[in-house]
């Protein structure tokens, strides 16, 4: 009888610390949270500062340790010559992002933004900024 009641009694007091300090409803299942990734794509708009147009980038699964496929739309063309071929989106060691064609031929170069997430690095002469949409 005796080792019964310290048996029941073992149980009650681990459910009740479990309960105490399991944080409910509200904790993060590691087991599904593990298992589910987060969207892989992002948008992002391209301005051109000098002709005031501007259009979608969509940064999409990553295709290497450093490169995400990416799809740019038609209109792109008008914010910078080639911009809408652009399908690979290439994070550098040094920061600086090349968006390229499908051949790997850069088309425009960006870096770190001040006020926006990337601006144009290279050609010197893109006046261009890009920004994140959440």
């Amino acid at each position: 009888m005796r080792k019964r009641t310290i048996a029941a009694l073992s149980v009650v007091t681990v459910a009740g610390i479990w309960i105490a300090f399991s944080g409910g409803a509200d904790r993060i299942d590691p087991i599904i949270s593990a298992s589910t990734t987060p969207s892989e794509s992002q948008d992002f708009t391209i301005s051109n500062m000098q002709n005031g147009t501007a259009c979608l980038l969509t940064r999409s699964k990553r295709i290497s340790f450093r490169s995400n496929g990416m799809q740019a739309e038609s209109e792109c063309d008008a914010v910078w010559p080639g911009l809408a071929t652009a399908r690979n989106w290439t994070q550098n060691e040094d920061g600086t992002v090349a968006l390229t064609d499908m051949s790997g031929q850069a088309i425009v170069t960006l870096t770190i933004g001040d006020g926006v997430d990337y601006v144009a690095m290279e050609p010197s002469n893109a006046v261009l900024a890009v920004a994140a949409i959440n």
